[in-house]
This record gives structure tokens, sequence and C-alpha cells, in this order.
């Protein structure tokens, strides 16, 4: 990798950084706006899957600055989700459903970049760090499109405990 592409890639992933930390304050403060239990869970398990990203791409660029091997976790995302009928009506529906669409095109712009970053190593670990965190937010974003469905025909969050 030339000097440019590494600078390029630095650029990258401290920017992700930053996403990540903007995208656990969103959640946090989505958790704040929540009425329901569920929909307060929901948002906070959010903000910690935000973190874990923040955690994952700071030891990345420690290890870059370096000059180390990226070292590679792969953390396992097991996200509970009841069934739609156990769900809990969120009285702040409407404030909650424009919430869940800002998050959903959060985690989609967060896949992009991720992928982007992922095509800019030559190692293959490191390749597969970054499609799997793009793939981490892809769940994510399946996670906020499903909540949307449920909250704009049902009111109800499925989030379990």
């Amino acid at each position: 990798m030339n000097e440019e592409a590494k600078t390029k890639l630095d650029v990258l992933l401290t920017e992700a950084m930053n996403a990540e930390v903007q995208a656990k304050k969103f959640y946090t403060e989505a958790a704040e706006k929540a009425a329901s239990n569920a929909g307060r869970s929901l948002f906070k398990e959010l903000a910690e899957f935000e973190q874990g990203h923040y955690d994952r791409l700071k030891k990345i660029i420690e290890s870059r600055s370096q000059g180390l091997k990226v070292q590679i976790s792969t953390p396992s995302e097991e996200i509970p989700i009841k069934a739609e009928v156990e769900g809990e009506f969120e009285p702040n529906k409407d404030e909650i459903v424009k919430v869940l669409g800002i998050g959903i095109e959060a985690e989609k712009t967060a896949q992009v970049k991720y992928r982007e970053i992922a095509k800019m190593f030559d190692d293959d670990d490191a390749k597969n760090l970054f499609n799997n965190m793009a793939e981490e937010e892809r769940k994510h974003q399946t996670i906020l499109e499903n909540q949307f469905y449920s909250m704009s025909n049902t009111g109800k969050i499925i989030w379990g405990d």
C-alpha cells in the first residue's frame, strides 16, 4: 500500500471511529426519548454495539500507528427480538419512527464506509474484519427496519429482554 493509500485509509478509519461516537450518542439520546421499556432497551443496546465498534476501530488505529498487523476480533452479536404480538406499546410513536428512519440511513452509510475501507487493505484478515463490521451494520439496519415496520403499523417495539 503506497503512502497516499495509507493516508486515505487512516482518514477513513478516523472518520469511521468518529461516526461510531456519533451513532452511540444518537442511540443514547433515542433511548431517552423512548417512553417504553422495550424502546429504551433497544436503543441502549444499539448504543453499546456502537461503543464496541468504536473500541475495535481504536485498537486498529493504535496497531497501525505502531506498525503492527491489524488485530482481528470477531464479536458475536446475537440480537434477541421477540414476536410482534409480544411487543410493548410505545407512547412516543411518531418521534421514535423518525429516529428509526434516521438510524436506518446511518446504518446504510456505515456499511458503505466499512466496505470501502475493506477494499483498501491488502491483508485478507483486515478485509474480513471490515466486511464483518459492514455485516454487523447491516444487521443493525434490519433490526431498525423491523422496528420501523412494527412501530408504523402497530405502535409497538418488538425488542426482547
